[in-house]
């Protein structure tokens, strides 16, 4: 498997590592470092839409440029200060006085151009008021057809974001969970999707859609816009937002980053109790070299192992047993090691170049990140409702175990992108993200099962796991305008993507412990009766996913009655993802007198596993431990398929001077099939999409928006998979569900929103979200004693309401000596409510006649709120930042059968940043995360009182970092 993920990767550089071969042959222009430059875009001041072809004149003198497809134009200048010029047909002339230019050094000067009928006057302002504006960002925001939140690279640059999962941390209803996944509007997973520039990412982790957005450094972004409202040209598998993160194409010169950190976490670093396991020598790698790999004597997926009832008196057979059983690496239990620091290194690098002329950008980067993560005395508990509401002042406990749990989690990762420019018309990028992760998680439970042990009796389960993924997505686009088609614009994108999840040799091992009186002593006995649970088992579990995909889209011009400016745009789109899951299980088993005494290492070593002594009186063999195939033991192999077709049309056009619509329809077919042993899961669906916006400028820099937008969710792979699995004994069982339907959302969306100054924002939004057939997670309590399955339903509808406020200001609007401070924030408060099946409120309705008919939506938080205050004096090169965020109790799973839903706690996080650079190139950064070291916290609430599902804490950690870089 790692051989063929590494061929598979390495097939997909070979576009890019031709080009640089190629490139490095070729005739290139850089920078002459005597000259400057001036670079910028020109944009439509009421649609924000790049003008090509605009003529950009240095005054009294020859030097100019025109601009190109999408805007931009660079002109080399010799330094000194001089008036530039823009000029185009339709437009007014736009002057911009006082640029001052010096050696090596790009000045930035991006414009609004306005159209004639709304101003003919020329427009002249001076350069110091267009610096620094983020005037490309805001224009597109304000002038976006949908509801929209942005963040520039300069406001990214401003508050410290090294990556593009910290800078998420600042949009408006938006929450970032474990430093890289980030959740828009408190929904799940399910209803976000991330895009990089302009096209979707495949998630490196097949059972989930988000993507680690801290893969991207931040000096690479030219913005991040979050989408919260549907436009037919977009995918319609979402309801929160699209996070389309945009890269910087053409750097504006040469830049080179380099970064190093480390960090200490209070209750893990260098703690010699972390809970471990024995690795491989590459894990480094996030990769296994093969030490976990499956015993090549059992290669054949059809071989019969014998059992040791026969084999005993067979010597062939008793010897291809003991081959067999003493073929895995004898560790079945985690081990006690010392956690060293985490460490994390990035580079990056980037030019903007000429081939043959044309303009050629290049840019790399890197990033290695190892993290290690421990808690014990955490807790993990099992609670359900035995008969009546009436007759229980308390839910029965099923288990409660004491949990320790260690994580060692190494991810690296590069971003290539290679953008050339061959003509001012035409520009073809190409895109390449590779991600690898290894995460080995090592973990012991202990504890009363009140259902099943009497007494002081206890249960006692261990997990020893690896997982590694990796993921490779290629993307090529072009964009074309045609100004012999009367300006008509081409986009297109192909996308080819593969990722893998490999889990080679999972260990499970449980016992019970109790205590007895043997000859007037007490002595403690352990037994692993395999009628309780599962016996030990080792699981060897792989996937393989692969997608491809291409879009195109048209755009056609026109003036509408008034000559205003109108947009026509029709495209389509094709994907198509294919999976495929296998899994082989195998279990010990003990002959007959063979007695755990307590010691794993000793009860699964080499010299008690298999053969263990010869019987010569009876002529039989003696075995001890043996491996055996597990009951249907490739049960759980399933393979799915996935094809979308999709076309759009829409027109964007103002219906007059001041209000604008954006409306159209997307038409996808969709079809997926996920089959098992004996079972097929399907979904044929044929969806109309439709959608409008409406858009009203107050004044220059207010807007009142007003949308409608049909979505949609769709299940994955692993969520129709005729599949069961679980992650420790005794937990709840995870089973696939083949029936489960798409669902369908009505999405209604209001906004004010006012540009006071660059750089400021102030908006209040309110959204309402009518779903049907939404998915839920949930636990069936009555399923079996252990305690239940976990499964995925959809339920018939919910309804999610919300209200969003934003702000955003510099605090030199108070006292001009407060011009470096920032202040931010942002608060949603959102209600979700679901009609409970009817079958399951019969149920529950049994035991509590009072219960509610409704609930709040699983995953739905009913309030986020994010607020920061930033430093950031240029001058100096310092920068300091406080970040504070919280989420409302939100809805982690259903229970069925009366017992209580489970909630996960509100739990509020404080982080702090401080850089300083120094020495011209170099920057030290300073760190802390989790400062309120707040209880991750999962309960059951039943009569005022509260049950613990599952509590830890993970830690403070401070970093400190040093970062060299030339730009």
């Amino acid at each position: 498997m790692p051989m063929t993920s590494l061929l598979r990767s390495i097939q997909l550089f070979v576009p890019f590592i031709t080009l640089l071969l190629v490139t490095s042959f070729l005739p290139m222009q850089a920078q002459n470092p005597s000259k400057g430059r001036i670079i910028g875009s020109v944009v439509d001041s009421e649609t924000g839409e790049a003008i090509l072809g605009a003529n950009v004149i240095l005054e009294g003198t020859t030097l100019g440029a025109a601009t190109d497809i999408n805007g931009t134009y660079l002109i080399n200048a010799e330094p000194g200060e001089y008036t530039l010029t823009v000029s185009v047909l339709s437009y007014a002339k736009h002057t911009v006085t006082g640029i001052r230019v010096s050696a090596g050094e790009p000045v930035r000067i991006d414009i609004a151009m306005k159209p004639e009928w709304i101003e003919t006057e020329e427009v002249v302002v001076t350069a110091k008021m267009l610096q620094n504006t983020e005037a490309t960002t805001l224009i597109t925001r304000q002038r976006a057809s949908a509801v929209s939140d942005a963040i520039s690279m300069e406001m990214i640059s401003r508050t410290g974001s090294s990556t593009a999962a910290d800078a998420m941390a600042k949009v408006t209803g938006a929450s970032v969970a474990g430093g890289k996944y980030v959740f828009i509007r408190g929904l799940g997973e399910r209803y976000t999707s991330t895009h990089l520039n302009g096209n979707e990412l495949p998630s490196a982790d097949p059972d989930k859609r988000t993507f680690q957005m801290d893969l991207f450094p931040s000096n690479l972004l030219e913005n991040i816009v979050t989408l919260k409202s549907f436009t037919p040209d977009k995918p319609g598998n979402f309801s929160g937002g699209i996070i389309d993160i945009g890269t910087v194409s053409f750097p504006e010169k040469f830049l080179l980053k380099l970064s190093s950190s480390g960090s200490f976490n209070s209750q893990t670093t260098m703690r010699p109790n972390f809970l471990g396991a024995l690795g491989a020598s590459s894990d480094w790698m996030g990769q296994d070299n093969g030490t976990r790999s499956l015993p090549s004597i059992l290669s054949d997926p059809d071989v019969v192992i014998p059992d040791a009832t026969t084999a005993r008196t067979n010597p062939d057979q008793a010897r291809y047993l003991d081959a067999v059983s003493k073929s895995f690496n004898p560790q079945m239990a985690p081990l006690r090691k010392t956690a060293p620091f985490n460490q994390k290194y990035s580079i990056s690098i980037g030019d903007r170049l000429a081939l043959f002329g044309a303009p050629l950008g290049i840019l790399g980067s890197f990033s290695y990140a190892r993290e290690y993560s421990f808690y014990e005395r955490g807790t993990v508990g099992r609670w359900k409702l035995t008969g009546s509401v009436d007759a229980n002042d308390a839910l029965t406990n099923l288990i409660l175990l004491d949990d320790t749990k260690g994580t060692d989690e190494v991810s690296w990762g590069g971003l290539a992108t290679v953008n050339l420019k061959p003509h001012a018309n035409h520009e073809i990028t190409g895109n390449l993200v590779y991600t690898r992760s290894g995460e080995t998680t090592a973990r012991h439970m202990i504890g009363p099962w009140p259902e099943q042990l009497s007494g002081v009796a206890r249960f006692e389960t261990r997990v020893v796991q690896f997982t590694e993924r990796d993921l490779t997505s290629l993307q090529i686009r072009g964009k074309h305008a045609l100004p012999e088609l009367g300006e008509t614009d081409i986009e297109w994108s192909a996308t080819s993507s593969s990722s893998m999840q490999n889990e080679p040799d999972a260990r499970f091992f449980s016992n019970t412990i109790s205590q007895t009186t043997v000859g007037g002593r007490d002595t403690t006995l352990y037994s692993i009766t395999p009628s309780l649970f599962p016996r030990p088992a080792r699981y060897f579990r792989s996937l393989d996913e692969s997608g491809k995909g291409f879009n195109v889209e048209l755009s056609v011009p026109f003036h509408q009655w008034s000559s205003m400016k109108a947009k026509i745009k029709v495209g389509g789109a094709f994907q198509e993802k294919e999976r495929s899951f296998q899994e082989r299980r195998f279990e010990y088993r003990q002959a007959p007198g063979t007695i755990y005494a307590g010691d794993p290492e000793f009860f699964f070593s080499h010299e008690n596993s298999g053969i263990i002594g010869y019987d010569s009186t009876r002529g039989r063999y003696i075995f001890g431990n043996y491996i055996a195939n597990a009951p249907d033991a490739r049960g759980g192999n399933y393979d799915g398929y996935e094809r979308i077709l999709a076309v759009f049309g829409m027109v964007e056009i103002p219906l007059t001077q001041h209000l604008r619509m954006v409306s159209g329809l997307r038409y996808e077919i969709t079809g997926m099939d996920v089959s098992g042993k004996d079972t097929v899961g399907t979904l044929r669906d044929r969806d109309i999409l439709p959608s409008v916006n409406f858009i009203y400028q107050l004044t220059p820099e207010m807007n009142l928006r007003a949308s409608y937008g049909k979505t949609l969710a769709r299940p994955n792979f692993r969520e129709k998979a005729p599949y069961a699995s679980y992650s420790f004994a005794n937990d709840f069982v995870f089973l696939g569900n083949v029936s489960l339907k798409r669902t369908l959302i009505d999405n209604f969306d209001l906004r004010w929103e006012w540009f006071a100054r660059p750089g400021e924002i102030f908006a209040v939004s309110a959204f309402y979200k009518s779903f049907k057939n939404p998915i839920e997670r949930v636990i069936n309590v009555l399923f079996a004693s252990e305690g239940g399955e976990i499964l995925y339903a959809n339920v018939d509808k919910a309804t999610v309401q919300g209200l969003e406020f934003e702000a955003r200001t510099r605090l030199d609007a108070i006292h001009p000596g407060l011009q470096n401070f920032t202040v931010g924030g942002n608060l949603s408060i959102i209600a979700s409510k679901v009609s409970i099946p009817e079958g399951e409120l019969i149920v529950t309705r049994d035991v509590d006649p009072s219960a509610p008919s409704t609930r709040q939506l699983q995953g739905q938080s009913p309030y986020l709120l994010n607020l920061n205050l930033a430093y950031d004096n240029a001058e100096s090169g310092t920068s300091a930042s406080i970040f504070y965020n919280v989420f409302g109790d939100r809805l982690a799973e259903i229970s069925l059968g009366g017992t209580p839903d489970v909630f996960e706690r509100s739990r509020p996080m404080l982080d702090a940043s401080f850089s300083q650079k120094v020495f011209g190139s170099w920057s030290f950064n300073l760190g802390a995360k989790n400062l309120l070291n707040s209880k991750y916290l999962l309960t059951q609430t039943y009569k005022g009182q509260d049950f613990v599902r599952a509590e830890h804490t993970l830690g403070v950690s401070v970093s400190a970092g040093v970062t060299f870089f030339l730009d």
